[in-house]
């Protein structure tokens, strides 16, 4: 039998009471319905229907048979009170999908990476899991068969996740190659690709009056208005000038963090569009032939190697560095200084308030120098929900997932716990955690807000600033759209480079990363270039120029930005 939505039931019942309770009054008012008039026949028909219609939704939402679904998300992993906190929300959940019971099961990104693919090989039925392109990958899942195409699904039980994120996200986000939706994102704004240093304000001015400035004029003609890689080596100067008044002031702490630049400085110099770049190969930014290159073997790469080996040599990275395990070292955090700070990091400045957020999380004024001058709508598959191929109940799952995005009291409930023991309510729009940013494995409670459903419905905590998401929201709409924000590539041709490139990369990338190749830098970079040649990437780069060329005729593109 075919179910209606759980929400449309109720909606229906709601508008049957209030005919009911309304009709059959007289009124002389304007424009008003007499008693006994053929609208008021027409109204009383009209309730007449609704009711039986309300009456029939209601003995489907009885009928729904106990069900019991398997959640799976990433997080902290299991926390003390995860049990009871659970179980109150397997009590709400009744409210809007009766007789559904939800089994959750958290795990950290590390596990969650490991396990997911096991889960998949083994067909075990979970219905709705958490994913990510950073952990589990998307169009990867999807070529491969492992998710549900979801069109139906949302159609009949998904109404509330349509009004809530659109039908212009939700298209942005179907796989082009059948043009139908393989998952939904959990919004947590899709404005991306602002980013910039962030470094604490008290530190920053040790670098000199001007630092903040000079820095930010380097920045921006870097990546901006590129010229040449002295561009890039002008802010490694910069930079430069910072760490070494931290150091003469006894203030480097740890210095950078483990492959912080790596990941974010983007010293590949690749298009800030993803679905443009991979295993390191792609269209270097602002190049409007899209040519795909090597970026190892680029002039700009070869900067950034040799002056992360020049930082590595005079003390700004830890000499410890290749032996720490990772996230051992952090951006300062409640405003407490130790041997495990950084004093930089990057990342996105997206709002007007963002630099408040960093300070609020950090525990001390944050100053950012931004590095694009503008961002771009970017995909939300960094964090989405699907329901695998193995899932035993899609529908039910649908529907909690609907939920989730459409009640705030029950995405309240599941990410922060129970008012008064897991957070305080300030009586002003804010509460206070027991935690930081997000929960850890050692909170009592505390799921990752932006894992699941729309931070729209999230509270504003300690560490949060009131309005952020609105300013995201708002940001969308005048966002930069890349041409190829549809592109995808697809590797099935050259599957065995691939897999060598991805075992070469990781011996070598961390060793550039984090400098401690010292004076070995460039034969070690050479090296790696050399074992990417003789691993066939010039097969990878052919066959993803072939698939950028035949994308560009077929969609009759002229520039990499498609509404500017």
């Amino acid at each position: 039998m075919k179910r209606k939505r759980v929400s449309m039931a109720l909606a229906a019942i709601m508008t049957a009471s209030v005919c009911l309770a309304g009709c059959g009054n007289t009124t002389d008012n304007a424009g008003s319905t007499k008693a006994g008039s053929s609208e008021a026949v027409k109204e009383e028909s009209k309730t007449d229907t609704v009711v039986s219609e309300a009456s029939e939704q209601t003995e489907e939402v009885k009928e729904l048979d106990p069900v019991t679904i398997q959640f799976w998300i990433g997080g902290p992993g299991k926390q003390k009170d995860s049990d009871r906190v659970w179980e109150a929300f397997n009590e709400k959940l009744q409210e809007y999908v009766p007789n559904t019971t939800v089994e959750i099961t958290c795990m950290p990104t590390a596990e969650y990476k490991e396990k997911y693919p096991q889960m998949l090989a083994s067909g075990e039925a979970v219905d709705l899991t958490w994913i990510a392109s950073w952990v589990t990958g998307s169009n990867q899942l999807i070529m491969d068969g492992n998710l549900m195409a979801l069109d139906d699904l949302v159609d009949e039980y998904g109404q509330g996740i349509k009004e809530t994120l659109g039908e212009d996200v939700l298209d942005m986000h179907r796989y082009p190659k059948d043009d139908k939706l393989y998952y939904l994102i959990s919004w947590q704004g899709l404005y991306s690709n602002v980013r910039a240093f962030k470094v604490p304000t008290e530190l920053a001015q040790l670098a000199g009056d001007t630092w903040l400035e000079d820095t930010q004029k380097v920045v921006t003609k870097w990546w901006n208005e590129y010229s040449s890689p002295d561009d890039l080596q002008a802010v490694f100067d910069q930079l430069d000038i910072y760490f070494a008044a931290l150091k003469e002031n006894d203030k480097l702490y740890a210095g950078l963090t483990q492959a912080t630049f790596g990941a974010w400085l983007y010293p590949n110099r690749l298009s800030s569009e993803s679905s443009l770049q991979m295993y390191n190969i792609g269209v270097p930014h602002m190049d409007e032939s899209f040519t795909v290159i090597d970026t190892i073997q680029s002039d700009y790469y070869r900067v950034y190697a040799q002056n992360m080996a020049e930082f590595y040599k005079k003390g700004y990275i830890r000499s410890d560095i290749a032996s720490l395990e990772k996230n051992t070292l952090s951006f300062v955090k409640g405003g407490e200084y130790t041997p495990n700070t950084s004093v930089i990091d990057v990342h996105n400045d997206l709002t007007p308030s963002a630099a408040q957020m960093y300070s609020a999380t950090a525990g001390v004024d944050i100053s950012l120098i931004q590095i694009e001058n503008e961002g771009y709508l970017s995909k939300g598959d960094a964090t989405a929900m699907a329901i695998p191929y193995c899932a035993d109940e899609p529908e039910r799952a649908m529907m909690v997932l609907n939920a989730l995005y459409t009640e705030p009291e029950l995405y309240q409930l599941l990410i922060y716990g129970f008012e008064g023991e897991h957070y305080t309510d300030n009586g002003d729009g804010t509460i206070t955690t027991d935690y930081g940013a997000q929960g850890t494995a050692d909170s009592n409670y505390g799921l990752w807000k932006w894992t699941v459903g729309t931070c729209k419905n999230s509270l504003v905590t300690q560490a949060d600033v009131a309005g952020y998401y609105d300013e995201l929201q708002a940001q969308e709409k005048d966002a930069i759209i890349s041409s190829f924000i549809n592109f995808v590539f697809d590797d099935s041709n050259v599957t065995d480079v691939v897999a060598s490139l991805k075992a070469i990369d990781g011996e070598y990338k961390s060793m550039i990363d984090n400098g401690y190749m010292g004076d070995e830098w460039e034969a070690t970079l050479d090296k790696w270039i050399s074992e990417r040649k003789a691993a066939g990437v010039d097969r990878l780069i052919e066959e993803l120029q072939n698939q950028i060329n035949d994308y560009v005729a077929e969609n009759n593109i002229t520039s990499w930005i498609s509404n500017k």
